[in-house]
């Protein structure tokens, strides 16, 4: 199969503009105090947190596949049919704590695997004297991180950058006079297994050798214990129940041989002396110039191959990437050093001056992410004095004075993070996108696929980085053949489901925990949406056929398994929660999140029958299963409006355990889904914006990511703004508590750190100034007055649009629109609007272009008669115009 996102990008970059563009650049005037302070670089498979000290600099390393257990840990020794009536018949019956009781005790499984840290690297200096003019940056235009100072009258410098196209770490040092620059550089590692080395068979190589555990469970023995959970977990209890270790961390022989080798490799290249000694690491000494190259490897080999039995060699891949970058450049200009003879690249008779080599990666890497990251530009407008101070200071004065210009570096900063973190052949990004220090990390810094894992994917279309969208549809393959065996022995259905946690095994059984999420089967459809939103915004239709339709028909027939009819005739999904909410049982203060066809449940059901019925007539295919599908549409649940006018989260409207609750679960048919539009259903849409009030406005940082996409998706600008400026909340510095908001990294605090929250924010930001999920681009929508002047480029709409914004005032000065697949394009516009170069008419009647055609209106029902919040009433004017791909036209 061709490269499927090459007709999505293919007109990547087509507004570059001649003028200098704003500034970039996170900048702090001190090192960091801690790994929340501490600034990311990555290429998508090595990532590093540099914090950027003076005497003694810290790389803390990640490599993306780094996990521990193997494939086959899951428990799934399941037979929830043994009380599958009696939980049905108790949701039924209303008899919500006994069916949340039972799916406790009997249909729970055992937590996911974590991911974990590789390494750090320390860089130890010689300075003696006092320290001047520090400054360390990260600037996003180039993806370089920078640390300066001055000390003993000499200037010194550090560049480093994570190289995409060599798959290593680049570090050049350099000194304002000649001989001055000292330093040790060596491997240390949390995990007990591994050992720094240097030997003949890696010459001129500083080794970091390990393996990661066997076994790393995030619940304690005594959790374990306490929940009766022993028999879930052979490496760690006897038959009996009997703690073999006492601990929850094994390594090596105490599991079996168990866990994924690792490998990280140093090489120095310096106009100085280079020692490398097993005990001390790399010496460089008398030096004005050094460039360290990093590469690192892991066993992994797949997620059905044991990484301990089955692996693949890890210090033969980073000693393949560590002499390939070393001789990258002019060859023969330099003789090789005699440790070095032997293990020359093929084509290469010597190694290329400093400064080539040198060079040469960096080109290479600045091409690379500059391709991906120059096809948007965002411009706001602060006060010079704003835009003199150091990135900590910024964030902090934000409360105090509105900053426009440090909105849009958060924006370019979460696109960024995905290209550092996710790339074509690499891992999705987690959790915590590549980045984590910990062997036991919050939430095993694993895939939440109740929210975290899709929402950190939301920017990847409208912000031009659909490549970066591949590794997450990989694991969606992936998940499918672990899903099929789950649904089928789990559920005794067809197609293929997902629960609530997951790793890089593609664990697709239930965790442990609580019912109250972990029961919760409802990734598989979400994870199919962004199959579905890749293909309308790229129009791929082979990706259509070979990766879409069967993920989405897999995932049409578990449903049609899984559904039955309720006791007023209603189909609906048997048992169902909406994570991560409880309710109140009616009646009495007692807490259950059980109960059926929830809120969520529906909108997943209607979206993936809707678009699998849609889909088999386009391929012509599935006429029985299209049958089927349209015949039990219209017997699914309606969606509900309780008595405060909101939408209910549950079949019935319960009384929420926590009305200000973090997750907005049932707001998914209008955001991220599209099923809840102004036009086609306005009471829903009412009922939404009451649901937004009544839950509030702080949260967590991902809610906060969320909440912005919500209130933009109700054209209210001011609004998200209020969430935007929440987010804003400096977290654990200046003062101020743990709380959601940014690091002074500005990585989101949810907290701990999660980089969903980042992603949130800037799919929000474009969801503020251009929608296309409801039947036409909508230009301005939610643009806060806060932001009154500015200019967005290379933000892409679906059909293959691609659009460049410019505002003065709050209103829209013009409009460039590019084509990439031709056909209709529809405009909603607070104005008239005239296109140059073709004609345009008023639109009225259905959006001809089959990338925005719409679901029928969703059925709902108010049966208790609650007033519903009135819309506001704006006058809008539609435009259609024919395109031509390849072709740009001009909006005024």
């Amino acid at each position: 199969m061709k490269l499927f996102w090459t007709a999505l990008c293919s007109t990547a970059g087509i507004f570059l503009h001649a003028q200098t563009p704003a500034p970039l650049t996170l900048r702090y005037d001190s090192p960091a105090a801690n790994w929340n302070e501490a600034l990311p670089v990555g290429n998508g498979h090595l990532g590093a947190m540099i914090f950027g000290a003076v005497d003694e600099d810290h790389f803390q390393l990640n490599e993306n596949t780094l996990y521990s257990g193997e494939p086959g840990m899951q428990f799934t020794e399941y037979n929830i049919f043994k009380n599958f009536p009696e939980v049905v018949a108790a949701a039924q019956d209303g008899k919500y704590r006994d069916a949340y009781d039972m799916i406790q005790r009997d249909w729970l499984g055992r937590l996911h695997q974590c991911y974990q840290p590789l390494g750090d690297l320390f860089l130890t200096f010689d300075h003696t004297e006092p320290v001047g003019n520090y400054e360390r940056s990260l600037d996003l235009r180039t993806s370089i991180h920078k640390v300066s100072y001055t000390t003993g009258g000499v200037n010194y410098t550090r560049e480093v950058f994570a190289s995409h196209p060599d798959r290593v770490i680049v570090i050049r040092l350099t000194a304002g006079e000649p001989g001055a620059l000292n330093f040790t550089a060596r491997f240390e590692s949390v995990h007990p297994t591994a050992v720094q080395m240097v030997d003949d068979d890696h010459p001129g190589v500083l080794r970091l050798k390990g393996q990661a555990p066997g076994v790393a469970e995030r619940r304690t023995v005594k959790q374990l214990t306490d929940w009766d959970n022993f028999y879930k977990h052979p490496e760690l209890y006897d038959r009996w129940g009997n703690s073999l270790f006492g601990k929850h961390v094994l390594y090596g022989d105490e599991c079996g041989g168990k866990g994924m080798f690792f490998e990280a490799q140093l090489a120095a290249d310096a106009d100085g002396q280079i020692v490398y000694d097993r005990e001390k690491g790399i010496t460089v000494t008398g030096a004005q110039e050094a460039i360290l190259i990093l590469a690192a490897a892991t066993s992994y080999n797949g997620v059905d191959k044991s990484p301990s039995l089955e692996g693949k060699d890890p210090s033969a891949i980073a000693s393949g990437q560590i002499l390939a970058a070393l001789f990258k450049g002019s060859s023969g200009s330099r003789s090789v050093p005699e440790h070095l003879m032997g293990h020359l690249p093929k084509g290469y008779y010597g190694l290329p001056e400093r400064h080539q080599n040198y060079t040469a990666l960096y080109t290479d890497h600045l091409d690379d992410y500059r391709a991906l990251f120059d096809r948007v530009e965002f411009t706001l407008h602060s006060t010079a004095a704003q835009r003199a101070m150091p990135t900590d200071r910024r964030i902090l004065a934000y409360k105090s004075k509105n900053d426009p210009e440090l909105a849009a570096l958060l924006f370019q900063y979460g696109r960024y993070l995905m290209i550092s973190a996710s790339r074509p052949g690499g891992q999705p990004m987690n959790l915590q996108g590549m980045w984590n220090d910990q062997v036991i990390p919050p939430w095993n810094c694993g895939y939440t696929q109740n929210i975290n894992a899709e929402m950190n994917y939301w920017p990847a279309e409208t912000a031009n980085l659909a490549e970066c969208h591949e590794p997450f549809f990989r694991m969606v393959r992936e998940m499918r053949v672990t899903g099929a065996v789950t649904a089928g022995k789990m559920y005794r259905a067809r197609g293929w489901v997902a629960h609530h946690n997951s790793s890089i095994w593609r664990e697709a059984y239930p965790n442990d925990g609580e019912a109250t999420n972990a029961s919760w089967n409802m990734a598989a459809p979400w994870f199919v949406s962004h199959l579905w939103e890749h293909y309308l915004y790229g129009g791929d239709e082979e990706f259509l056929r070979e990766e879409l339709y069967p993920a989405m028909k897999e995932v049409a027939e578990f449903m049609l398994d899984w559904l039955m009819v309720d006791k007023s005739g209603w189909l609906v999904t048997p048992v169902s929660s909406s994570p991560e909410n409880s309710f109140f049982v009616p009646g009495s203060r007692v807490r259950s999140s059980i109960s059926p066809g929830c809120t969520m449940d529906m909108a997943f059901v209607k979206e993936i029958f809707g678009r699998t019925i849609r889909m088999s007539e386009k391929l012509n295919v599935d006429a029985d299963l299209r049958r089927e599908l349209s015949e039990k549409y219209p017997k699914l649940l309606p969606y509900r409006i309780g008595e405060r006018g909101q939408l209910q989260e549950w079949i019935f409207d319960f009384a929420e355990a926590e009305p200000r609750h973090r997750h907005m679960s049932h707001l998914y048919p209008f955001h991220p889904g599209s099923q809840v539009t102004p036009e086609r259903t306005p009471e829903l849409y009412a009922a939404v914006r009451k649901t937004l009030e009544l839950r509030g406005d702080a949260a967590t940082g991902w809610s906060m990511g969320w909440k912005i996409n919500l209130w933009a998706r109700q054209q209210d600008g001011a609004h998200a703004n209020i969430i935007v400026d929440n987010l804003f909340t400096p977290v654990e510095f200046g003062g101020y508590p743990r709380s959601g908001g940014i690091y002074r990294n500005m990585l989101d605090a949810h907290a701990p750190f999660q980089i969903d929250g980042n992603m949130g924010y800037t799919a929000g930001v474009i969801e503020m100034l251009m929608q296309s999920h409801a039947g036409y681009i909508q230009l301005l929508p939610a643009l806060p007055p806060v932001w009154a002047d500015g200019e967005i480029r290379g933000i892409r709409a679906r059909g293959g649009f691609e659009l460049e914004l410019t505002w003065k005032k709050g209103k829209l000065v013009s409009a460039k629109i590019r084509s990439a697949l031709g056909g209709v394009c529809r405009l909603k516009t607070d104005r008239p609007v005239k296109v140059q170069g073709t004609a345009a008419r008023s639109a009225f009647d259905e959006n001809p272009n089959p990338f925005y055609c719409e679901p029928e209106p969703e059925r709902f029902e108010n049966s208790t008669g609650a007033a519903l919040l009135p819309i506001p009433e704006k006058t809008y004017y539609y435009t259609d115009f024919h395109t031509q791909s390849g072709q740009e036209y001009t909006i005024l």
